[in-house]
C-alpha cells in the first residue's frame, strides 16, 4: 500500500501552486468530454431507445422498457422500509426544511422609502430534475437535499432520475425518500444519458426547466455540457473534504473523518492541513491504521493515497492554501475555530469544532450536502431554496416620489443618449 495522505510542504508563497497540484490530482474532465458529447447527442436524436441502450451497456441494467417507477412502487417502498430508516428520513427532512425555511421567509419583504413601495416575493420555477447518484452506494439522503428543498420552495413538478441495479430495480430507500418528499416522477435511469433526457426530453421523460444534484464525472460533465440550453446548479462531485488542525486536534478523529469521506471512492479529494509536524505524522499513521481492513477498503485506500497532508509554515500559509483549494467541505479543528474561520473566503461548507463532523452535515444537521466541487466553492455556496426560486419585484410610486427622481433621471438618461427615457417620466408633470 502507498503511504496515505502524502506530505506536501506549504508556505504562503507557494500555496497557490500547491493548490493547483492538489487539484491536478483529480481526473482530467477532458478525458470524458467527447464520450459525454456522444451520449447527449444520441439521447437527443433517439430518445427512449438511447436511454434503454445506455442502461444496458453502461449501467449493466435491464429495465425492460419501463423507465418510470410507478406510484404504487413509491407507496409500497415508503410503507415497507425499515421503521428506523423511515423515521430517520423524516427527521432529516424536517431539519433541512426548517433550516431552508428560515431563508425562504426572509426573501419576502416590503420596503417603503422615498415615495415608493417596493416588494420582493419569491416564486418557484415550474419544474426541476434532481439527479440522485447510485452504483457504489444508495443516496436516499440526496433526495431530501434536492427534491425535499425543491418542494419546500413550491416547485410544482419535481422529477427524480437515479441509476437502477442490474435487475432494473431502484433502491427502496431512495423510493421511500421520494414518496416522503412528494416527488412527482421517478425514472430508473442514471448517468450522462439521464441528464440529457432531463435537459432535452424523450418520449417518456418530459424536459425540465432546471437540473440539480451531485454525481460522478460523467454526470458532472453532462450537466456542464447541457447548461448552454438548460440551467443547472453547479459542478457537484466527486466529494471533497479538507480538515485543518492544530495541536489541540484529536488525530484519531481527523483520520476518521477523512476515511469517512474517502469511502465514496478514489476520485474523492481528502486532505489534512496543519502547521504542527507531530500532528501531521499522527494523522497519517492513524489514517493508515483505519484504512487497513476498513469497510469499503479499496475506495478508502484509493482516495487516501491520492489525498494529501499539507505541512504549512504557519497559520497564514494554511489559510492561503485552503482559500486556493476552495474545498467542498472544510472542517476546522483548531483551538480558536471561529476566529480562524473569519479568514476563510472559499469553502462550500465550513464545519467548526470536533462536534460538527462532515458526516453529520451529510445527513441530518439541516445543512444541504449538495455543494460545489472542483474549486467552484470560490464562486458560490451550496444548494438552497434560492436554486428553485426567482425573485419577483413590484414597485408602487407616488407623485412626490417620482418627482424627486427627475433631476437624476434626466442626467443619467441624457448621458446615455436616451433622452426619451427622461421625457416619458417627466410627461407626468407636463400638460
Amino acid at each position: 500500500m502507498n503511504e496515505p495522505l502524502p506530505l506536501i510542504a506549504v508556505t504562503k508563497r507557494n500555496a497557490a501552486r500547491v493548490a493547483a497540484k492538489v487539484r491536478g490530482r483529480s481526473r482530467d474532465v477532458s478525458e470524458v468530454e467527447k464520450i459525454v458529447e456522444e451520449i447527449v447527442a444520441k439521447v437527443r436524436l433517439e430518445g427512449d431507445k438511447a436511454l434503454l441502450m445506455y442502461s444496458r451497456t453502461l449501467d449493466r441494467a435491464e429495465i425492460g422498457g419501463a423507465l418510470r417507477v410507478s406510484g404504487d412502487d413509491l407507496t409500497e417502498a415508503a410503507q415497507t422500509i425499515d421503521a428506523k430508516l423511515s423515521e430517520a428520513l423524516r427527521f432529516s427532512l424536517g431539519r433541512i426544511r426548517r433550516t431552508q425555511g428560515q431563508l425562504l421567509r426572509r426573501l419576502s419583504y416590503t420596503y417603503v422609502a422615498n415615495g415608493f413601495v417596493t416588494r420582493s416575493a419569491p416564486r418557484p420555477i415550474s419544474s426541476v430534475g434532481c439527479y440522485i447518484p447510485g452504483g457504489r452506494a444508495s443516496y436516499a439522503s440526496t433526495v431530501l437535499m434536492t427534491a425535499g428543498v425543491a418542494k419546500l420552495a413550491g416547485v410544482k413538478r419535481v422529477v427524480l432520475c437515479t441509476p437502477p441495479d442490474p435487475q432494473g430495480r431502484v433502491s427502496g430507500a431512495v423510493l421511500a425518500a421520494a414518496q416522503i418528499c412528494g416527488v412527482d416522477e421517478v425514472y430508473r435511469v442514471g448517468g450522462a444519458h439521464s441528464i440529457a433526457a432531463l435537459g432535452y426530453g424523450t418520449e417518456t421523460i418530459p424536459k425540465v426547466d432546471k437540473i440539480v444534484g451531485p454525481g460522478g464525472i460523467y454526470v458532472s460533465v453532462a450537466k456542464r455540457l447541457i447548461s448552454r440550453d438548460v440551467p443547472i446548479d453547479f459542478f457537484a462531485g466527486p466529494t471533497e473534504l479538507v480538515v485543518v488542525g492544530d495541536e489541540t486536534a484529536d488525530p484519531r478523529l481527523v483520520a476518521w473523518d477523512l476515511v469517512g469521506q474517502a469511502e465514496h471512492g478514489e476520485d474523492s479529494l481528502c486532505g489534512f492541513v496543519t502547521w504542527d509536524e507531530g500532528l501531521a505524522r499522527k494523522v497519517r499513521r492513524e489514517a493508515a491504521l483505519l484504512a487497513r481492513g476498513a469497510q469499503r477498503e479499496s475506495y478508502v485506500r484509493g482516495a487516501l493515497d491520492r489525498g494529501f497532508t499539507a505541512l504549512c509554515s504557519d497559520r497564514e500559509a494554511a489559510l492561503a492554501l485552503v482559500n486556493a483549494v476552495a474545498p467542498e467541505h472544510l472542517e476546522v479543528m483548531v483551538k480558536d475555530a471561529r476566529s480562524f474561520s473569519e479568514g476563510i473566503e472559499n469553502a462550500g461548507l465550513v464545519l467548526l469544532g470536533k462536534y460538527a463532523p462532515c458526516a453529520a452535515s451529510d445527513y441530518c444537521i439541516g445543512t444541504d450536502h449538495v455543494i460545489p466541487t472542483q474549486g467552484y466553492a470560490a464562486l458560490r455556496g451550496g444548494l438552497s431554496v434560492f436554486d428553485f426560486l426567482k425573485l419577483s419585484w413590484t414597485t408602487e410610486g407616488t407623485k412626490e416620489g417620482l418627482k424627486a427622481t427627475l433631476p437624476s433621471l434626466e442626467a443619467l438618461a441624457k448621458s446615455e443618449g436616451l433622452p426619451n427615457h427622461y421625457e416619458s417620466a417627466a410627461a407626468r408633470f407636463k400638460r
